[in-house]
């Protein structure tokens, strides 16, 4: 364990570069969300990486703190990340393209596709149709937010190579109320896009998971990687699990659960590589402008907040974004697009504020929200 004193991280912060204007200062803004990141390091956050694409400023990547705290090596702009749930809007992705291609339809019945096992075992496991997963409406409780998995995986007593994602079903989902009736409420639950997953598993010969890989490298994407650890550019993962204000090395069960995750995790990237999927997506260069209308139907028009592996947000300053966040025990991801100004953010920390002590998660909400204040206001 490694007790983060603010001396400890005085001078190791950094500026990445610019584009396309590399040669010319920092901009004000720019130099402005540094000195953000570098307050943020002094205290309890290990290790930060910003993406930012302004159409005036331009795109710039920001970093600070460290990658391996143990041996003081520092973050660097091109760290691979776990990007924890943001894996679920690549996922989607995946379900649309195959829209796209006709061999799937949203408003098929997953029953179309899955075990009677599954369906038998899931409340309303005949009326759920593969538009409900994408959109978290199915009323299907949520695998992850089990207490007794949560206990077992955080104790070391569980280890994932020994679960098989049919006896997590079995264990954490099958025999639980329905939240609601399919279609008329939200309800975010991984469970959803595990499901989705197994889907395309029983659509496409090669898996879903090969077919998402496949996707990434058609669209070359050479630092995002799905369900498998990166080669190169690795980062350490710290958190928290143990509440005690001291962050620990969180990286081997970080690698362990983002492989094991299947549909509603699983992705690395760079944060470069996720802020251009990002906006090859808001900018019609993956799927068909039909499933980019269906992605973006959000749950409701006067406060959306999911569409279709979208999360979606109306608020002030900003007016209105799109994107998705990931929160691991290890890894803190946010990326977001926003159309009205075309500006795309990422902010990627490898200190996890999911179980961790509440003083880490309020470290990195309160640094994001001065990141975003910076940009919008002044």
């Amino acid at each position: 364990m490694i007790k983060l004193f603010s001396l400890l991280l005085l001078f190791i912060s950094t500026t990445s570069y610019t584009k396309p204007s590399a040669d010319k200062k920092l901009p004000k803004k720019y130099q402005a969300i540094q000195k953000i990141l570098n307050k943020a390091t002094l205290d309890k956050l290990t290790g930060v990486v910003v993406y930012i694409s302004h159409p005036v400023y331009g795109q710039w990547i920001g970093t600070a703190g460290y990658s391996d705290v143990q041996n003081k090596t520092l973050i660097f702009s091109d760290a691979v990340f776990s990007l924890g749930s943001i894996g679920k809007m690549y996922n989607a992705v995946a379900a649309l393209k195959l829209v796209d291609e006709n061999r799937l339809h949203l408003d098929d019945k997953i029953a179309v596709y899955l075990p009677e096992e599954i369906i038998t075992n899931l409340p309303n496991g005949r009326e759920v149709t593969v538009r409900h997963l994408l959109a978290h409406t199915s009323g299907f409780v949520n695998y992850e937010e089990d207490a007794e998995l949560n206990k077992l995986y955080l104790s070391g007593f569980l280890k994932l190579d020994t679960l098989t994602h049919l006896n997590a079903l079995r264990r954490y989902v099958f025999g639980k109320n329905s939240l609601c009736q399919p279609g008329f409420e939200f309800h975010y639950s991984s469970t959803n896009y595990l499901l989705l997953a197994m889907i395309i598993d029983n659509i496409v010969q090669e898996g879903h998971t090969d077919f998402l890989r496949k996707i990434l490298h058609d669209l070359n994407f050479k630092q995002t990687f799905y369900r498998q650890t990166p080669p190169t550019k690795n980062i350490k993962y710290y958190g928290d699990i143990n509440k005690d204000g001291i962050v620990e090395d969180l990286t081997l069960q970080t690698f362990e659960t983002t492989n094991w995750f299947m549909g509603d995790d699983g992705v690395y990237a760079s944060i470069e590589d996720a802020g251009r999927f990002l906006e090859y997506l808001a900018n019609g260069k993956i799927l068909s402008v039909q499933s980019w209308k269906e992605m973006t139907t959000w749950n409701s028009k006067k406060k959306p907040d999911y569409g279709l592996g979208l999360m979606a947000d109306k608020s002030f300053p900003y007016k209105f974004l799109f994107g998705h966040s990931g929160r691991g025990i290890g890894t803190t991801t946010d990326l977001y697009y926003f159309p009205n100004q075309k500006i795309t953010v990422g902010i990627f920390c490898n200190t996890g504020i999911r179980a961790s002590s509440p003083e880490f998660r309020k470290g990195y909400l309160k640094m994001r929200a001065k990141i975003v204040k910076k940009i919008f206001l002044f």
